[in-house]
């Protein structure tokens, strides 16, 4: 971009007035030189005449009559030079009374389009900034006089400087500068008498994708530095291979923007820790940290990395798959590697153990472990393993293949090594649930369970192909509801006494009454337009005097108020339509949040009004996600004023006008399926595990290791397992006081079991003890 720019103020319409008053400024150049050059003409022309007349007078040429027309002509000639004098001392003092105008004039507009200009400046700015003055330890310290950016080609990966103002650059380059902060730097490294220079992040997620290397020896002697140093500078980047920070040592996880680049001399790391990395470029020898460095205090770095075999998806039968094993973080990370020689490692993490677990150990293979393999590679052979369930006998182990037997040696020693730090410095658990197995997996009900939901502390209720069922977990009995089939949600709505379902195969949304889950006979209210209805939400609105039911459909949505007297009643006060199909959808407040693709809507319910993007398009920091469609799995309401915007790819931070919240951002370590909520925990499903974070911290604090796990309501406490046993999991919250789910010890289901049930009871027992069974018909 070139550094001759029209002015802010030349760009906001209000600059006509001073624009006039500059070209009379050049008017009155152009007369001051017409008139200077008419003067010498007309007084050389006189000269001239004066010297002709005194020849003329004292000639004695014979002829007067050759004289009287030399006079004559001369005549002439200075009456036109007159008129000509006269017509341009005319324009010269037309042009002097429109300068003395514009002079005058000149002050009153400098002081409009300065004024204008420092508005417009002062209430972008305010905008802008406002949304990002939470950066940690000051890293927003916006100078606009001092300030610069810069602006990037989506051709090329070099940085062009622009000695500009930062706020100027965002409105001519149209959201393409994405990110920008300036602040000093405090790294501990630099000389305390020095004055901190400035620290330029900037968001390059439109630019092309750099997969760095662990090492970069090469990097640096390829670049030429001056003998002169530096300072960064940084921009944002999408890493595709697993990347370490080099002010920290620990991982970059994330799927896109883990981290920041400085473009000059390759110095990667956390965006929190742009502040803390050393302030010259390059980076001195002495202040570069090393590749394996452990800060035992923060419990943050990288212990120890290496090449291993870790078992194919199908078992350890079908052999082994090749991966990158580094432990950091007092965690293990895992990522698969093709089998080329020269391949890197996906940046996707296929497994994480969290060494914290209080059932981790590691120890060598032997021949007594029944794990399949050959007797060479038992030799080569070790096992991590953590808890899964919260029966002791139920852990999660994984073999693990190293290339030698000094290999395995070395990963048991530093694995060992760590876990005995944790121990010493008595760092508890930081894990949130314990996985339970809610009812008996030998049950054929829960082979095809599609969803679930909790009704109280002793009843579950599970949808499937053959219909509606209520489990009791304490009992063990189970009721149908009704005669539907193919159950794909169920909601209860506890306001409205009512429970709704989306079933049958056109999906239909059909309504009956809470006291159905008793076994009694009851009514069904079928909402007829619903068919072909895809997900469903409940609430209330008008401070919970009303009951709201919206059901979305491709990309329609009808809202319905429910009425319950005698029968179910119900009444469509509203229909909307998105941009694209519904992909997520909940009320809050008088509100229903819509998610699709690549954004977020908040429609008001009981009133008219246009919806409120949770992406406004005016923040630049958030344009990458338009760039890029990725699908929205879930939004959740942190308070009145801030929203997490939970996406494939990334997590996002906004306010209540669609503007960035925080700078930090939730990083999912693997590719997500599912999102689910249960404050102030957030539950990422992935292929491999469940990875728990808090929202409120934005901390990663505990990841389940369970392959193949769906969860089956909208909290996420009841989960269907999907291995060789098919199995019902409930993930019970420790944190709690109460619990939403209370089972009987193995003493109180034997005696319930022995228990006669009444003949007037609608149900069927099913003890334990029992085999698999026919689920039960409709009563």
């Amino acid at each position: 971009m070139s550094k001759e720019r029209t002015p802010l103020f030349c760009r906001m319409k209000d600059y006509r007035l001073l624009q006039n008053a500059s070209g009379s400024i050049g008017d009155e150049k152009d007369v001051q030189g017409l008139t200077l050059e008419i003067t010498k003409d007309v007084e050389s022309f006189r000269n001239s005449s004066l010297v002709t007349g005194a020849r003329v007078s004292i000639s004695h040429s014979p002829g007067r009559l050759t004289e009287w027309k030399k006079e004559q002509n001369a005549l002439g000639a200075m009456e036109r030079f007159d008129k000509r004098d006269a017509s341009a001392m005319l324009t010269w003092e037309s042009a002097l009374d429109r300068e003395q105008t514009s002079r005058q004039a000149l002050p009153e507009a400098a002081a409009v389009a300065l004024a204008c200009k420092m508005k417009a400046k002062e209430k972008y700015q305010s905008d802008l900034w406002l949304e990002i003055e939470h950066l940690t330890k000051g890293i927003v310290q916006q100078d606009s006089s001092s300030s610069s950016s810069a602006g990037f080609s989506t051709t090329s990966n070099a940085v062009v400087p622009c000695e500009t103002d930062a706020i100027e650059n965002m409105f001519e380059q149209n959201l393409k500068i994405k990110f920008y902060i300036s602040s000093r730097s405090t790294s501990p490294s630099s000389p305390s008498g020095d004055e901190a220079d400035l620290v330029k992040v900037i968001d390059s997620a439109h630019l092309p994708v750099h997969t760095p290397t662990i090492k970069r020896k090469e990097y640096h002697s390829r670049i030429p530095f001056p003998t002169k140093n530096k300072t960064h500078q940084f921009f944002l980047m999408s890493f595709t291979a697993p990347t370490k920070c080099h002010q920290c040592t620990s991982l970059m996880v994330g799927l896109i923007r883990q981290g920041c680049v400085c473009d000059a001399c390759g110095f990667s790391c956390h965006t929190t820790c742009v502040e803390k990395a050393p302030r010259a470029c390059p980076v001195p020898f002495q202040q570069k940290k090393g590749a394996l460095c452990l800060d035992l205090q923060k419990g943050m770095g990288t212990a120890y990395e290496g090449h291993v075999w870790i078992p194919k998806k199908t078992g350890v039968e079908k052999g082994w798959q090749r991966a990158l094993a580094i432990a950091c973080d007092f965690k293990l990370f895992l990522y698969d590697m093709d089998e080329e020689k020269d391949s890197k490692p996906n940046v996707v993490v296929s497994q994480s153990i969290d060494m914290r677990d209080r059932a981790f150990s590691v120890s060598p293979v032997w021949s007594s472990d029944f794990i399949p393999g050959k007797k060479k590679e038992m030799l080569r052979m070790f096992k991590v393993t953590a808890s899964q369930l919260s029966a002791p006998s139920n852990r999660y182990s994984i073999p693990i293949l190293a290339d030698s037997e000094n290999e395995r040696s070395e990963w048991v020693r530093v694995l060992s090594e760590l876990h005995k730090i944790l121990r010493k410095r008595h760092s508890g658990d930081r894990s949130v649930y314990i996985l339970k197995e809610a009812c008996d997996s030998s049950l054929p009900l829960i082979k095809t369970t599609q969803t679930a939901t909790i009704i109280d502390h002793k009843r579950i209720a599970l949808g499937n192909e053959e219909g509606l069922f209520v489990v009791h977990v304490t009992i063990d009995e189970i009721i149908r509801v009704g005669d539907m089939k193919h159950i794909h949600q169920i909601e209860l709505i506890p306001h409205g006494q009512m429970v709704a379902v989306i079933s049958g195969r056109r999906h239909h949304v059909q309504l009956f009454p809470m006291s159905a889950l008793d076994g009694r006979k009851t009514d069904v209210h079928k909402l007829v337009e619903t068919k072909g209805c895809q997900t469903m939400t409940s609430g209330t609105v008008c401070q919970g005097a009303h009951t709201c039911l919206c059901v979305a459909r491709k990309s329609h949505v009808f809202c319905y108020e429910l009425f319950q007297s005698k029968k179910i009643s119900h009444r469509k006060f509203k229909e909307l339509q998105t941009p694209t199909n519904v992909q997520w959808m909940a009320i809050f407040g008088e509100q229903l949040c819509i998610g699709f693709q690549s954004g977020f809507l908040r429609y008001p319910l009981k009133r008219e009004g246009i919806p409120y993007r949770m992406l406004h398009s005016h923040d630049p920091t958030l344009s990458f996600i338009a760039r890029q469609p990725v699908d929205a799995l879930c939004a959740i309401e942190i308070s009145s004023i801030e929203y997490l915007l939970c996406f494939k790819s990334i997590g996002i931070y906004t306010d209540s006008r669609g503007l960035r919240s925080r700078p930090a951002e939730l990083m999912w370590p693997a590719t997500p399926t599912y999102c689910r909520y249960n404050a102030p925990y957030l539950s990422v499903y992935s292929e491999n595990a469940v990875d728990i974070f808090d929202v409120n911290s934005t901390e990663w604090i505990q990841t389940v290791p369970l392959k193949k796990v769906r969860p089956l309501n909208s909290e996420g406490s009841l989960n269907i397992l999907h291995l060789e046993t098919i199995r019902l999991m409930y993930f019970k919250n420790k944190m709690t006081n109460g619990d939403e789910l209370v089972f009987p010890e193995s003493d109180d289901r034997q005696k319930q079991a022995s228990v006669p049930m009444p003949r007037q009871q609608a149900a069927l027992f099913l003890p334990r003890s029992k085999g698999k069974g026919l689920p039960p018909k409709a009563l």
